[in-house]
């Protein structure tokens, strides 16, 4: 008979401005790995927040283990056996990997420690789990995908029953995120119950025994092992198909040309991108994304290669100059790294429209003029002083329609739908979509091609740096990632 490690009844948590979870009930095996994919974000936190403490609730019961630990009667704020994996680490940067896993833990009580006899025990545990590290390693210097590792080790030797994995697919490269999958997988058939939170459900359905669908605090779904297909996550999901005609532009002079790129990772790559135009770079290794965006910027100097803007060759010595107005990037993360929170949307939104047009300041004057010229596509939120009072699609917005008034010749998006719910990814698909109508060449740096060819035009798949195989909308379907 299965062993039910978790299980929450009818749970409603709330606080001051919204309900987080709304009768929420889900329960779950020992050495089952349970998928739950969010078809937006509300509740996600606060779930795996009560998972892993006993904070009161307004309504219903969590057990743990067949104990109930939890209810809107009494909640004692103690701790369950529960590690959280995530996009944040938990190691202590300058210590190694062993001192993390065995001395940073609760009920290590030892005087004198050994750094032996734990290297042994380390050592065993990574033989046992099939994984290759380093126990002297400083995590400082880990990769993600060791610092996950490590994770895991840390998550054993504290005892846990349940672990809890929640979005590294934008953090890892795809062969690291495959290996880290396999480790996973080890896992359970250990014993330990692992849930795997993921945007995705190409991402979730490979791994898991059985899927939940989450949206607005409740699980709405849930799919069995047999039941996990696109067709039955069909209903769930957002159309993304583009019901506008596609712009076809034949005029070479609009054609953007790029002649033997060479980087310290990129190996003489050439391509060329159309005006209105989106390409997809996928490469497994995260390389590509630093290599390419270090050079658009000027921070890394070329080793070899040209870039062509409409027959001006670009001063491979200076791109500094062209980068921000003829040539635009969206980082990954954009929400935290594109946005100035302390300024207004409008004071934002005209971000490096002084590079583009030359003027020392833009003018107040010119500002309302744009507020007026973009309201009938933004709304009042142009007018917004405050970005922290605005939601995911509006900052989006803010991203992305200032690239639209930028208008430069090219914008590569790095990772976009990374962290991004089902309702956000399909806005920033849309997003895409307007760029490409006014004009805009526009390359996606990928490690993951889910979503990107909704809006892709092709695709060029690299391997270590070098351009292997190029795929058109008609031969999407016949691409192979090998492993």
């Amino acid at each position: 008979m299965k062993k039910e490690i978790l299980r929450m009844e009818n749970v409603i948590s709330e606080d001051p401005n919204m309900t987080n979870l709304d009768n929420f009930n889900i329960h779950m095996f020992q050495g089952e790995i349970l998928g739950l994919i969010g078809v937006n974000d509300y509740g996600k936190d606060v779930l795996v927040n009560l998972i892993c403490k006993n904070t009161p609730i307004k309504f219903g019961r969590i057990y743990f283990s067949n104990v109930l630990v939890n209810s809107y009667h009494y909640s004692d704020g103690s701790d369950n056996k529960v590690y959280v994996i995530d996009q944040e680490s938990k190691l202590i940067n300058d210590l190694t990997v062993t001192d993390n896993v065995f001395v940073l833990r609760k009920g290590f009580k030892k005087y004198i420690i050994s750094e032996k006899v734990l290297g042994i025990q380390l050592n065993q545990l990574l033989k046992e789990l099939e994984v290759t590290l380093e126990p002297k390693a400083v995590c400082m210097d880990l990769t993600e995908y060791e610092r996950c590792v490590a994770e895991v080790l840390k998550a054993v030797i504290q005892g846990v029953k349940l672990i809890i994995v929640n979005d590294l697919s934008n953090i890892l490269s795809a062969d690291d995120f495959q290996n880290f999958k396999k480790l996973l997988i080890k896992m359970a058939k250990k014993n330990y119950s692992i849930i795997y939170i993921g945007n995705h459900h190409e991402e979730i359905f490979p791994i898991c025994d059985r899927a939940v669908l989450m949206q607005d605090g409740r699980i709405i779904k849930v799919l069995d092992k047999k039941e996990m297909s696109d067709e039955k996550i069909l209903p769930y999901t957002i159309s993304l198909k583009d019901t506008q005609p596609a712009i076809k532009n034949k005029d070479k002079k609009d054609t953007i040309y790029f002649h033997n790129i060479s980087t310290s990772y990129l190996n003489k790559v050439s391509f060329s991108i159309q005006a209105g135009e989106c390409i997809v770079l996928y490469d497994k290794s995260s390389k590509l994304q630093l290599d390419t965006v270090n050079f658009l910027s000027g921070e890394q100097e070329l080793a070899s290669g040209v870039i062509e803007l409409g027959h001006k060759i670009l001063n491979p010595k200076k791109m500094y100059r062209y980068f921000g107005s003829e040539i635009v990037v969206i980082g990954e993360d954009a929400l935290s790294s594109m946005l100035f929170y302390d300024m207004s949307y409008i004071n934002n939104f005209c971000f490096l429209l002084d590079k583009k047009t030359n003027r020392s300041n833009i003018t107040e004057k010119v500002k309302r003029s744009i507020q007026l010229e973009y309201y009938k596509e933004l709304g009042n939120e142009v007018y917004a002083n405050d970005l922290r009072e605005l939601d995911k699609k509006s900052l989006y917005n803010l991203i992305y329609y200032r690239v639209h008034l930028l208008n430069p010749k090219i914008v590569f998006v790095v990772q976009p739908f990374s962290n991004a719910d089902m309702y956000v990814r399909s806005h920033i698909i849309h997003l895409i979509r307007i760029l490409k109508r006014k004009g805009i060449a526009v390359v996606i740096l990928a490690v993951s091609i889910s979503d990107s060819l909704y809006v892709a035009d092709r695709l060029l798949l690299l391997e270590e740096g070098t351009i292997k195989e190029e795929y058109f909308p008609d031969t999407f379907s016949q691409i192979r990632i090998s492993d």
